[in-house]
């Protein structure tokens, strides 16, 4: 099992509840932490046998831009949930978003939730 950290991975998508929320689109941070079986990536060294980041990377973007958001609980469910089912390598995924701007007095509001596959 290895551990892969996604950092300060940056998306733009439709979140907040409040009319000047939803003008337009508002970037967020996301990092995530992947607990992945890697026993025959570590042995093979190719890609074909390992968890391809830039292809989460790329998932985690279109889902974003493409979806609108009330709540950054759902925002983290729905990443979380999408890491799972991407690759059954994936055993545990924790994701944390960012959303900045969020209140008066404090750079940024974060979620962070635990997934596990089953």
């Amino acid at each position: 099992m290895i551990t892969m950290k996604i950092k300060d991975l940056s998306a733009l998508t439709m979140l907040g509840v409040y009319d000047w929320e939803r003008l337009e689109k508002r970037q967020v941070l996301l990092n995530i932490e992947l607990h992945i079986d890697c026993d025959t990536a570590c042995q093979s060294d190719e890609l074909k046998d390992a968890v391809d980041y830039a292809i989460l990377e790329e998932k985690i973007v279109n889902l974003l831009e493409n979806s609108e958001y009330n709540l950054l609980e759902k925002l983290v469910a729905d990443v979380g949930n999408l890491l799972l089912a991407q690759d059954a390598r994936i055993k545990k995924a924790i994701v944390e978003v960012d959303k900045a701007g969020a209140l008066k007095y404090a750079r940024s509001v974060s979620v962070c939730a635990e997934f596990m596959a089953n």
